[in-house]
């Protein structure tokens, strides 16, 4: 009996998880099937086993199951399993954000009359979360460095979207891959050795936040509104960063502008106004 259920659970991890097969959820899983996940309410009946597996195929559509290990005995089966897949869609309240997922965990089930019963899920997924948001570090970390602070603009459609919002205060809105590069090489050109050191980044889900410190020598025109001066300027800020399939759709900043201008011997009155997007 042991190998007949392990045959069973074969077909249930690669016919219904790895395929999506519907016809297979019919035909190998009991009408009166429950699931426990501690991160879900439970759920009775194929039929919620059919809309969870939508939604999960939606959420991880290349998503894999691989069986690690597999014991049986009696009614029940255990199987020791890893998933991987790219986040694209929704899942347990983190929205997309592209990032390839790997994640333990162990599954057991009850078997009944030749179908699966009951099934208990337990996942890691404070690991994948920690996983997404990761993800969304590294890709903020790799924005300052390379694109920032060594005027790498190749990776800028790498790491943005393509109508990617940049907004600073103070500041027209900028949108699109464009607009960003002309922007950042008109910084580079004011501040040739500028320096963006991030601290306290932090992320969650699709987001990702942090402080940070602009240093750099004001060599060039800076915005239209200052000449050369020659100075070592330093001022702060802190910006907010939203993600969407793996890459940056926002990047909201606040940053002291008014030490900046002060610093330029500019007045506050001749500050620009950033103009808000319609």
């Amino acid at each position: 009996m042991s190998e007949e259920n392990k045959a069973l659970v074969h077909r249930w991890t690669e016919e219904i998880w790895n395929q999506g097969s519907m016809s297979a959820i019919d035909e190998i899983v009991a009408a009166d099937y429950v699931h426990h996940d501690p991160l879900m309410p439970e759920m009775r009946g194929a039929e919620a086993l059919k809309q969870l597996l939508v939604t999960l195929r939606a959420a991880f559509p290349d998503g894999r199951f691989t069986e690690d290990a597999l014991i049986a005995e009696g009614d029940m089966a255990v199987m020791r399993w890893t998933y991987r897949g790219t986040h694209k869609g929704e899942w347990i309240g983190v929205a997309g954000t592209g990032s390839l997922a790997e994640i333990t965990g162990t599954t057991s089930l009850r078997l009944a009359g030749g179908k699966v019963a009951e099934h208990w899920a337990h996942w890691d997924a404070l690991g994948w979360v920690r996983q997404v948001e990761g993800a969304a570090k590294a890709a903020v970390r790799r924005y300052l460095d390379e694109i920032l602070n060594n005027g790498n603009l190749d990776l800028v459609e790498e790491i943005f979207t393509p109508d990617s919002l940049w907004r600073l205060s103070h500041t027209p809105d900028m949108r699109g891959y464009e607009a960003r590069k002309q922007y950042i090489i008109g910084a580079r050109r004011a501040y040739p050795d500028l320096r963006i050191t991030m601290t306290d980044l932090i992320a969650e889900g699709a987001m990702a936040a942090g402080r940070w410190t602009f240093t750099g020598t004001h060599q060039g025109e800076w915005m239209g509104v200052a000449a050369p001066t020659g100075k070592q300027m330093t001022w702060s800020g802190a910006t907010t960063f939203h993600f969407v399939g793996g890459r940056i759709a926002e990047e909201l900043v606040e940053w002291d502008a008014l030490a900046a201008y002060q610093a330029l011997g500019i007045p506050a009155q001749a500050q620009p106004m950033r103009q808000v997007a319609g």
